[in-house]
Parts: structure tokens; sequence; C-alpha cells
């Protein structure tokens, strides 16, 4: 037998970062290796639902306080695209949050990380400090995309941001590996972006967090197709829920001859208890991986998660874009044709009904999004990956 090995996984202050590393955790755990995951205290709970042991560390950071400001649009990947109306600077700075959210972590991820000595450690985009404790321990790392990288958009001065936090271990900014030895790509093109060197793809595996299948959910959509409504959480759990008008949204679709299922998180549900029939608010804990197989299409927000969940299911979709990278996702996207995305001000009324309209029959939109479908489920999984994570912490 082949000894276990100890892989620290590090993931930063906000749950839809984690969801895309559990299911690597599952598989490395599966294989027989010792897997902790590295993040802030309030992620504990969050982390341990998932089944996976977890490291409370370093300080907790109120996200909307860290990001105030400069939770805005992420531009497309051609630079000399339109730009989104609101786009920000596309920048990682010295005192924006996502470094406020590393020096919180950082050192006691470092001190961790010298008494549980790790083989090999992971983690997911916009957490620097587990580049920095991989290159101050002197093991190797592996960045665990968890949908096309936006971060390719964004400017980044090496010795201004990563130069202070790797000098705290008498490191230069040049020995950090950002994108670690080895980078695992979910994403089948034609939507991926260019890397800094080529990905190991990755089967995209769907986890939402917790949930329950109610009784009406045991069977598929009897009558009319089915259309999926949800805004995500990071809108809601930082103050930003106002950005997207739902109920304009659900009155649009209810006009259809449809069954809207609405999954949002609670803080959204005011406004929404007036609905036109046909349309189920959904008052339980449900992730999008069960009820994205009894849909026909699925409105959402943007975010990377909720993208590839529904194209791993092959389910056709439209993004209503409001901030931080759900224009870039909305882009990339649209270049599959498995889905598109609507501007702001057409975030409702008859052009989202429309276009909903065509997205449930069986035409280009559901061709695009079945053979989306099928290249994810042609890629590996992570079990079939943890032979090369393994070879490479041996290494």
């Amino acid at each position: 037998m082949t000894a276990s090995l100890r892989i620290l996984l590090s993931t930063w202050g906000w749950r839809s970062h984690f969801y895309g590393l559990a299911p690597l955790g599952w598989a490395l755990q599966a294989a027989g290796h010792e897997v902790r995951v590295a993040s802030h205290p309030s992620m504990a709970s969050t982390i341990s639902s998932a089944g996976l042991a977890a490291v409370p560390l370093g300080a907790d950071l109120d996200f909307a306080e860290a990001f105030a400001g400069r939770i805005g649009t992420v531009g497309p990947l051609d630079p000399s695209a339109t730009q989104p109306t609101g786009a920000l600077e596309p920048a990682i700075t010295a005192d924006g949050g996502v470094v406020r959210f590393a020096d919180a972590l950082l050192d006691e991820l470092v001190d961790f990380g010298r008494s549980f000595r790790p083989d090999l450690m992971v983690w997911e985009p916009f957490n620097l400090a587990a580049p920095v404790a991989a290159a101050a321990l002197g093991v190797p790392g592996v960045l665990n995309l968890w949908g096309p990288d936006s971060s390719v958009t964004l400017r980044l001065d090496r010795e201004a941001v990563i130069g202070p936090l790797a000098a705290r271990f008498g490191l230069p900014a040049s020995a950090v590996a950002l994108d670690g030895a080895l980078t695992l790509d979910p994403v089948p093109p034609p939507m991926q972006v260019p890397l800094a060197r080529p990905g190991h793809p990755v089967r995209f595996v769907p986890y939402n967090g917790p949930a329950v299948l109610p009784a009406w959910l045991r069977r598929p959509a009897q009558r009319r197709p089915r259309v999926c409504v949800t805004a995500g959480t990071m809108m809601a759990g930082n103050g930003l829920a106002d950005r997207l008008d739902l109920p304009r949204v659900v009155r649009s679709l209810a006009e259809l001859d449809v069954e809207v299922v609405v999954v949002v998180d609670p803080r959204q549900h005011a406004g929404l208890d007036r609905l036109p029939d046909g349309v189920r608010l959904v008052d339980a804990p449900l992730a999008l991986r069960l009820v994205l197989p009894t849909c026909a299409a699925l409105v959402q927000q943007g975010g990377a998660g909720t993208m590839m969940t529904a194209l791993s299911f092959g389910v056709p979709q439209v993004v209503l874009p409001q901030v931080s990278d759900q224009h870039f996702n909305g882009e990339r996207l649209a270049v599959t044709g498995a889905g598109t995305a609507l501007p702001p001000e057409q975030a409702g009324g008859a052009a989202l009904r429309d276009l909903v309209g065509e997205l449930i029959d069986d035409g280009p939109w559901r061709t695009s999004a079945a053979l989306m479908r099928d290249r994810i489920h042609a890629t590996p999984t992570p079990a079939e990956v943890v032979p090369t994570l393994a070879a490479l912490a041996r290494a």
C-alpha cells in the first residue's frame, strides 16, 4: 500500500469560494489521504458541514466592509470591448480587500503548516495567503479554479501586493507562485481563458452547500417546463440585493406557460410574497444541483459556480449581471452558445420573457448546452486527478 499524504486545502472568507474545493477534498479523503481545510473562523461550519475537517485560523473580516466601494464590475476578457457601466479599474491592490483577507489569515496559516507539515497545499482564486504559505513551507501547491478565471483581467503589481506578504518569511515576491505548480481547470472549450500555464482538466462536480430534497422535487416537472431563478449568495450577503429587481424578473417569466421556481437567499424574500400563480418560492435549503436537472432553463445573476452547475446538467441559461465578475462570466457563457447575458436595463420585461421562451425550446441553445455538458462529463473526475496530485506531492 502507498502511504497516505497530508493535504492542506485553504479557502478564504466566502462560502461559494469553498464550494469548488469540496469535491476535490472528498476525493482526496476517499483515497485515504489526511485532509484539512484551513480558513477564517466564520467558515468552520460551512467546511465541516461538507464532511471535511475545518481548521479555523486568523481573524474574521466583514466581507462587505472589506470590499466597500470595490464591488463594481469586472470587464470583458477582450480589453478593446465596451466596458460595463460603472466598471472599476480591474486591479488587486495592496490596500484592497483581497490582501486584507490574506493578511488576516497568513501568519496562523504558516504556523499551522509548520505543525501539520503538509505534503501538498491546494487553494482557490483570490486566496493570496495560501501560495505565500506554500512558499514559506517549501510545499508544492495547486490552484483549483471554480470556473473561468476572471483574475486574468486584473492588474496585480507583484512587488507591491505579494512583496510585503512574502517578506514576513524572508522571501522575495518572485518565490511565490500564485498559480502553484499545477492549475486544475474545470472549464471546457470554448469558455476557457488563457492561463499562465496550461491547466490540467478536472470535471466540475456541483456542490452548493447542504440541501434537503422536498416532496415536490422527487418527480420531474409534470405539465409545464420548469424555469429556475436564483440570485446566488454574494449580493444578499453584501447588502446588494436591491441591485436586481427580482419581483420584476419573476413576473416576466410568469407570463410564459412555465413553472417558475425561485431559489434565493432568505434575505431576498422581501417583495416576493405576492407572486403570480405558477411560481414556487423555496423556503428550505435547496441546492441548485438538486433542482436544475428538472429544469428547462435557468435565470441567474452570473456567479461562476451557478453557471458551471447549470452547464454540468446541460441547462440553457441567461445571466443578469449586476456587479463583480458577473459581467465576465456572462461574456464567457455567451461564447459557448449555451446561454447569454442581458444588460441590467433588460433584466425583466419582454426582453427577458422572450429570451427564456427561446431557451426552453428544443433549439440551438439547448443543443449547445448539451454539448457543454458532454464536454464537462468527458473530463477526469476529481478522483481520477488524485494520483496526479499525489505524484506532485511525492516529487
